[in-house]
């Protein structure tokens, strides 16, 4: 009795999978290619340029990739309640850590000035994450995480600090 070292039905099966790996492979090879945003600005809103107690102060931001790894934004958000008006004025830094084809893993610095019931200026370090969809490639959601140190009438205090996906913000980029 003579045993075969393939089944017949064993070797088309093996070419197929060698077809489909090549197949996935060279289209995970073309996703694998990292975003560039160099040289685009966003224009969007974000919640993660100062707080005021409990609260986020919404603003208005701009931001613009100055190389594939670094970006810089400012934003400005406002409150003109009688009484209770707020003004905050906040810059930061991004430096992308990991990048990859819809999504940018940053760490980065803030610093804002803050007018509320007097005026107090915050610096914060943070990491975070700006993701795209693939059907929207120009528009990123991001959100953050860090630590807040804020100075206010002579005193200084540090706060931990998180936004979700919800909470965060958004920029579309030109």
């Amino acid at each position: 009795m003579r045993f075969r070292k393939e089944s017949p039905i064993i070797l088309p099966m093996n070419k197929y999978y060698a077809l489909l790996l090549l197949i996935f492979s060279s289209t995970s090879y073309a996703n694998s290619e990292a975003k560039s945003l160099t040289g685009r600005l966003g224009l969007g809103f974000t919640q993660q340029i100062a707080t005021i107690g409990d609260a986020k102060i919404p603003a208005i931001s701009a931001k613009y990739y100055l190389s594939r790894r670094t970006a810089f934004s400012v934003g400005t958000g406002f409150d003109t309640k009688s009484g209770s008006s707020t003004v905050a004025v906040g810059s930061k830094f991004f430096n992308n850590l990991h990048v990859e084809s819809n999504l940018f893993f940053y760490a980065g610095a803030g610093l804002a000035y803050v007018s509320h019931k007097g005026s107090k200026i915050q610096g914060s370090l943070f990491i975070g994450s700006e993701f795209f969809f693939d059907k929207v490639p120009s528009v990123g959601f991001s959100f953050e995480a860090g630590v807040r140190g804020d100075s206010i009438n002579g005193s200084f205090a540090i706060k931990t600090i998180a936004d979700s996906i919800v909470t965060g913000g958004m920029h579309f980029y030109f």
